[in-house]
C-alpha cells in the first residue's frame, strides 16, 4: 500500500475508533485471545459500570455470576466464537456495583492476515426492560390460562352438580309421594308411636334432602343466568301469615310472631319470595336451637316493602359477618346444610332490584331486613 493510501485508511480507522468509542446505547469492547478487556467505549461504562482505567487488564468474567463462572460458561463462549468465528445469546450480566442486568450478547472472533486469532470484538446490549416486559406479557398469558381454566373446571363442576341435582330429584320425589301414600294407607291402621314417628322421620328427611337439591339447581342456574323470576301481584301479608302458620306446626320450641298490615300488595315472583322467607326461617330456627321468639315484620316503607326476621339465638361472630351472604359460607360449621341458602336469599332478592342485610342487636341474635320495590 503506497503512502497516499495509507494516510485515507489510518483516518477512517481513527474515525471509526472514535465512532465506536462514543457510542452509548451499546457496550463495545475488545478482548485479548485469553479474554482479557483491551478496549472500552463509553456504551460499556454506562452499561457495566466501570471506567476504561478500572476495568482494561481485568478477565471479561467479572461480568458473569458467580455460579456461571464456576460452570466455566465465560470460557465456553469464548472458544464457540473461536471456532465459529461468532457467539450470540442471552442471559444475567454483573454490574460494577453488583446489580444484575439481561444481556444480549455477540462475540466474534478477530484474525490477522495470516489467520491467526489476535482477539476478540464484543458487543453487549442491555435489554432488562425487555426482558421485564416479556416476563410481564408471559405472566399476564399464564394468569389468563389459569383464568380459562378455572372457569373450564368451574363450568365442568357446575354441570356434574346439575345433572347430579336433576338425578336425586327424581327418586327423592318418587319416595316423597310413595311415603305420603303409605302415610295414607296406615292412617286407618293403628301404628305404634315408634312405626309413627319413624315415618314422620322419614318425611323429614325426605323434605331436607329435596331442600338441599333444591339449593344445588338454584345455585348452579344463578352462575349459568338462567334463573328468570316470573313476577306477578302477591299479597305479601298472607303469604307471610301462610308461612308463619307452617312454621309453628313445624317447630314447636320457637314462638313465631307476626306483626303487618291485613294486606300489602307487590309485584314478585311469588315462588322465590317464599324461598327467601323460608330460608331465613329456617335460618332463625337453626342458629336458635333452644327455642325462643321468632319475629317477622312487613311493612309499606319509603314506597317499598320491608321484611324483617329477628331470631334470638347464638347470632353470628363479627369476623364472620363479612362472609355471611357468601356460597358454602357457614356461620357455625356444626350445624347442617352445605351454606347455600343466604347466598341464594341474597341473589333472589337481587334479582327483584331489592336489598338484603343483616343487623346484630345488642340483645342477641339476627335481624335480617330484605327491602324490595313496590
Amino acid at each position: 500500500m503506497s503512502t497516499d493510501e495509507i494516510a485515507p485508511a489510518r483516518e477512517h480507522t481513527d474515525q471509526f475508533r472514535l465512532l465506536v468509542e462514543s457510542v452509548v446505547d451499546y457496550a463495545i469492547f475488545l478482548l485479548d485471545p485469553a479474554g482479557y478487556v483491551r478496549s472500552w467505549n463509553m456504551g460499556a461504562e454506562r452499561i457495566k459500570g466501570y471506567t476504561a482505567d478500572e476495568i482494561i487488564g481485568k478477565h471479561f468474567s467479572v461480568f458473569y455470576p458467580p455460579d456461571d463462572r464456576e460452570r466455566g460458561v465465560p470460557q465456553s463462549v469464548l472458544g464457540i466464537a473461536r471456532d465459529e468465528g461468532r457467539f450470540e445469546g442471552e442471559g444475567w450480566r454483573i454490574r460494577k456495583d453488583g446489580a444484575r442486568f439481561w444481556a444480549n450478547v455477540v462475540i466474534t472472533a478477530l484474525h490477522d492476515d495470516t489467520g491467526e486469532l489476535v482477539g476478540f470484538a464484543k458487543v453487549t446490549r442491555d435489554l432488562t426492560e425487555r426482558k421485564s416486559a416479556d416476563e410481564q406479557r408471559l405472566s399476564l398469558v399464564q394468569a389468563e390460562q389459569a383464568a380459562r381454566s378455572a372457569e373450564e373446571a368451574v363450568a365442568v363442576r357446575d354441570e356434574f352438580v346439575r345433572i347430579a341435582a336433576h338425578e336425586l330429584n327424581t327418586p327423592l320425589t318418587g319416595a316423597k309421594i310413595g311415603l305420603q301414600l303409605l302415610q295414607r294407607s296406615l292412617r286407618d291402621g293403628e301404628l305404634t308411636p315408634s312405626q309413627t314417628l319413624a315415618l314422620d322421620t322419614l318425611g323429614t328427611q325426605i323434605n331436607k334432602l329435596i331442600h338441599l337439591v333444591g339449593e344445588l339447581l338454584d345455585a348452579t342456574r344463578m352462575e349459568a343466568g338462567a334463573l328468570r323470576l316470573e313476577p306477578t301481584e302477591v299479597d305479601l301479608a298472607e303469604l307471610v301469615r301462610r308461612l308463619a302458620e307452617q312454621w309453628r306446626a313445624l317447630t314447636q320450641e320457637h314462638e313465631i310472631v307476626v306483626a303487618c298490615p291485613e294486606r300489602l300488595v307487590a309485584r314478585v315472583d311469588a315462588t322465590r319470595i317464599e324461598e327467601v322467607l323460608t330460608n331465613l326461617l329456617d335460618n332463625a330456627v337453626k342458629y336458635s336451637p333452644g327455642g325462643g321468639r321468632i319475629e317477622i315484620d312487613l311493612v309499606e316503607k319509603s314506597g317499598g316493602v320491608t321484611i324483617s326476621v329477628r331470631d334470638h339465638g347464638i347470632g353470628v361472630q363479627p369476623a364472620d359477618r363479612p362472609k355471611l351472604f357468601g356460597r358454602f359460607f357457614r356461620a357455625h360449621s356444626d350445624r347442617s346444610g352445605m351454606g347455600l341458602g343466604l347466598h341464594i336469599t341474597r341473589r333472589f332478592v337481587e334479582l327483584h332490584g331489592g336489598t338484603i342485610s343483616a343487623e346484630f342487636p345488642d340483645d342477641g341474635g339476627t335481624r335480617f331486613v330484605v327491602s324490595l320495590p313496590m
